[in-house]
């Protein structure tokens, strides 16, 4: 015992692969540091992350692992930065473009200072992220139409995003003005997450429970989803309306980039099991009324957003 803060002091200033290292090194260490989950845990969440920069750091909240802001999950990661052409030039901006979740669009991301506007931002110019001066700006700003689509569709506000009741409004009917695409091209990489979590179901399996135990399970025990009946009984009924965000699910939670790329796998397997070929059926074949919700088991009653024509 006389020895613990000194043993605690060290574990601070390691790394987790450094850890991992440590664990393989001998036998009885291995055992002491593996084999015992509660101390596993309680070690992954003293220990550093693994990253080189000396950012805020937190453990995941799935595997526990301390996990820095650049290594954990965010819906928009500005990755890419290009200077402006003219740097002399005050009026000429930089440009800043990255990625959606862990998809292989690259879109540009505007700033505030990048949109036309009568009202100017007064807030400071974004920075190349590499100075250290400000950024990276994840999460921020105004996504745009990924450089790979000849589509057009104007700017959305990430902060509008994040905050979206998904539980009352979809993603794919979000769009400023009627001659645009649905879903605006924007929107395309968020949607192919925020959809696959919804299952048609018919009233019948709503009120009877659908989905298995086993099956239940494994989701709660993956994705910390909240569970609404107890595993041992032999279904799950939803109990509670859907009102789920981007923000609540992917910043708010703080999860490595492992543990969403696990959620994300498991929930589409769910859904290949439990959902029916055919829009608008439930996979029982019966005809489809009501919609479920797999991040956190409510039923999604979705609103259409209103169009500019």
């Amino acid at each position: 015992m006389r020895q613990y803060g000194l043993l605690k002091s060290i574990v601070s200033n390691l790394r987790a692969n450094d850890l991992f290292a440590l664990a393989l090194s001998s036998k009885a260490l291995n055992e002491t540091i593996i084999t015992t989950s509660s101390s596993l845990e309680n070690l992954l969440g003293r220990v550093q992350c693994s990253a080189h920069q000396r950012i805020e750091s937190r453990p995941c909240v799935t595997c526990k692992v301390t996990t820095c802001n650049e290594c954990r999950i965010h819906c928009v990661y500005q990755s890419i930065y290009e200077a402006s052409g003219d740097p002399e030039d005050a009026a000429e901006l930089p440009n800043f473009s990255g990625f959606v979740l862990l998809q292989p669009l690259e879109q540009p991301i505007l700033s505030p200072h990048h949109l036309v506007s009568d009202a100017p931002s007064t807030a400071p110019r974004w920075q190349d992220p590499a100075g250290g001066q400000g950024g990276p700006y994840h999460d921020q700003g105004y996504l745009d139409v990924p450089l790979e689509t000849s589509a057009s569709a104007p700017p959305e506000c990430i902060d509008d995003l994040l905050n979206l009741d998904l539980g009352r409004h979809s993603l794919v009917s979000m769009s400023g003005e009627s001659r645009y695409a649905t879903p605006s091209p924007v929107l395309f990489s968020l949607c192919q997450v925020t959809e696959v979590r919804k299952v048609e179901v018919c009233t019948s399996c709503l009120e009877h429970g659908v989905v298995h135990k086993r099956q239940a399970s494994d989701l709660d025990a993956i994705t910390r989803m909240p569970a609404n009946q107890n595993l041992d009984q032999s279904v799950m009924k939803p109990t509670k309306a859907c009102h789920c965000t981007l923000r609540k699910r992917m910043l708010d939670r703080w999860l490595c980039l492992r543990c969403y790329s696990t959620e994300e796998l498991v929930i589409e397997a769910h859904v290949r099991e439990n959902r029916n070929t055919f829009e608008g059926f439930c996979h029982c074949g019966k005809l489809a009324r009501h919609v479920l919700c797999l991040w956190c088991w409510g039923e999604v009653s979705e609103e259409k957003l209103p169009q500019i024509s």
